[in-house]
């Protein structure tokens, strides 16, 4: 049976391993729990139109897997409608937005201010829309938990709290040290370490990817209102989201600070600057914040991800540069990596990524 070694318990590691029925799968974490990066700092959303065709067609690809969960999985996701607003003199930023998407998402609506304001009072200043009525929200807690579940059935091992150390190819099969203390051996090595990508490549000898993780910023905040039946608002210029989390509103600036790998903290002023965008786009006055946390979110130039074996290691194999669209394009990519690996080099399906992995090298 094929031995695959998982470094990175996140969405990606996991929802990977999770696919791999017919391998011995060892999944490795650094951490104390799988998903205490990126993964658990999502934003927990699901958009179809979003970033570039590519992932458009990945979260499309995963749509029924959430909406309708394999056995053994919970509850996974609720309808959450998402509205783009343009405020007054940004009505172009409207127009760019359904000429990119509607062609593909014709179920976009184009919305005036009064067909907003009815699902979103107190906005400020705008002047037009767009309504995504087939977004969800998702819950990352219980996909993640699935997979770990789902992994353990199929009889693979999670282990937490194990920094890869060494990692070494010989003669065919990579030698794998951790820090406390186990070796393990496997036949491919499923690099899906998040922001630390590059790094574990280096460790492995392998050319990187010149990954560039990037911090974004959430925030919860109490609007003191009711707020049942509110939508995802996304501002059109990109400086502003927020979402409802139960009777709390979570705010983001939609912030893409470049930083190195770590255990990303929200900075003070990221945290007063997104307050104070939503504080001037609608009338409610946040003083501060319920709790503040970041993540990162890793790329490459063409912000496309990048999944395959790596053409010049053999057995190297990359499931990285998700940056931010990791969770809701996971059942798709999972699906595609465990076809590739399990052919050891062979598609045995189209790649929706388009030779993704010529990029590398």
């Amino acid at each position: 049976m094929l031995r695959v070694a998982v470094v990175g318990a996140g969405v990606a590691g996991l929802s990977i391993a999770a696919e791999l029925k017919q391998a011995n799968v060892t999944v490795i974490e650094t951490e104390y729990q799988p998903g205490y990066h990126s993964s658990g700092r999502s934003a927990a959303v699901f958009i179809k139109p979003f970033v570039n065709p590519v992932v458009s067609q990945l979260t499309i690809d995963s749509e029924d897997f959430f909406r309708n969960p394999p056995t053994g999985y919970k509850k996974l996701a609720e309808n959450l409608p998402n509205i783009l607003v343009a405020r007054n003199g940004e009505e172009h930023l409207i127009e760019r937005y359904v000429k990119k998407w509607a062609p593909s998402c014709p179920w976009l609506k184009v919305a005036d201010e009064a067909a907003i304001r009815k699902w979103v009072p107190g906005l400020a200043s705008i002047s037009s829309g767009v309504i995504d009525g087939q977004s969800l929200a998702l819950n990352v807690h219980e996909l993640l938990d699935g997979h770990r579940r789902r992994i353990l059935a199929n009889g693979g091992r999670i282990l937490c709290a194990s920094q890869v150390i060494g990692l070494e190819h010989r003669n065919g099969t990579w030698a794998i040290d951790v820090m406390r203390g186990e070796k393990i051996e496997a036949d491919v090595v499923v690099n899906a370490a998040g922001a630390w990508a590059d790094t574990l490549a280096a460790l492995a000898g392998v050319k990187q990817l010149c990954l560039q993780p990037k911090r974004r910023t959430g925030v919860l905040v109490d609007p003191k209102r009711n707020i049942s039946g509110w939508p995802m608002v996304h501002f059109a210029d990109g400086q502003l989201y927020f979402k409802p989390e139960g009777a709390l509103l979570m705010l983001s600036p939609a912030d893409e600070t470049p930083s190195p790998p770590c255990d990303a903290q929200p900075s003070e002023l990221d945290v007063a600057t997104v307050i104070d965008r939503f504080n001037a786009r609608i009338s409610i006055d946040i003083q501060q914040p319920e709790r503040a946390w970041a993540g990162l979110r890793s790329f490459v130039s063409d912000q496309l991800p990048v999944v395959g074996f790596d053409p010049s290691v053999e057995g190297f194999f990359w499931a990285a540069a998700f940056g931010g669209c990791g969770v809701q394009t996971s059942p798709a990519y999972s699906r595609l990596a465990a076809n590739i690996i399990l052919d050891r080099n062979h598609m045995s399906q189209p790649n929706p990524l388009g030779l993704s992995m010529s990029r590398i090298g």
